[in-house]
């Protein structure tokens, strides 16, 4: 009976061992892909993510969200992401200048547009016209709220949208700057600043701001967002795929992106 127990004991100590080694082993052959990505595309990349978990546990995507330009320096800086999203053809054209991407591979992603933003709160109709939106700015008792107009692709389309309609210089003084354009919505979601100048995209998805003007997309510079790697690895290249896949981008336009047609 002794001996029956230690068989049992011995049988049992084994599978756990080769269990813990089995696991250890899938771990040291998982592959990490990591994916620089802008704000405004975390809630779609998230959700990307966790399909493409379903399709394959052997690579796993790494994201990092934060302004481009803050993923661009970083790279710039030496850090070695395998692939790269931008929210602006203008970063991505630097990183393909200074060969840092493979250009081959440098493909448009997806497309957005701005809207005027206001609190949930605030008894504000639509704009019907952009003299509208001018008068309701000027008349304001608080700032604008915009992402950083020299850096941050959101608030560099909305300058240039100001400009194009000219009221940037009637504004010029009367505008907050954030690093990002989630920070840009918060201003106006705590109702700490009247308007701000924000994504579609971002602004659907956040419930205490409301959308009071539809900016045309021919008073700025189309807002796109281009995609390509840094290097052609096999699990860099096929998370690459993954993206650019049709239904993977259908997927996106729930969140008020478009794609190419």
């Amino acid at each position: 009976m002794m001996q029956k127990f230690k068989i049992c004991k011995i049988l049992f100590i084994s599978l756990t061992i080769f269990i813990m080694t089995f696991s250890l082993s899938s771990k040291s052959h998982e592959k990490t892909v990591l994916l620089y990505a802008p704000i405004s595309l975390s809630e779609v990349i998230k959700e990307l993510i966790n399909s493409y978990k379903i399709l394959n546990n052997k690579i796993k995507i790494k994201p990092v969200f934060m302004g481009t330009s803050q993923l661009v320096m970083q790279v710039k800086n030496g850090a070695n992401p395998d692939l790269f999203i931008s929210a602006n053809v203008e970063w991505m054209d630097y990183l393909e200048r200074k060969k840092i991407i493979l250009k081959k591979y440098r493909k448009d992603y997806l497309y957005n547009s701005l809207v005027v933003i206001t609190n949930k709160e605030n008894s504000i109709n639509a704009f019907k016209n952009i003299k509208e939106l001018e008068n309701a700015f000027l008349k304001s008792k608080t700032k604008i709220s915009l992402a950083m107009t020299n850096s941050i692709p959101a608030g560099m389309y909305a300058k240039d949208f100001l400009e194009n309609i000219g009221i940037w210089k009637n504004i010029k003084k009367k505008y907050v700057e954030s690093p990002n354009v989630r920070a840009a919505l918060n201003y106006v979601a705590r109702n700490e600043l009247e308007f701000g100048i924000v994504y579609k995209t971002e602004a659907v998805e956040n419930s205490k701001v409301k959308i009071v003007y539809f900016i045309d997309n021919r008073k700025h510079k189309k807002i796109t967002y281009p995609i390509a790697v840094l290097n052609d690895k096999k699990e860099t290249m096929e998370v690459y795929d993954f993206f650019l896949d049709n239904k993977n981008l259908t997927k996106t336009l729930k969140w008020g992106f478009e794609i190419l047609k």
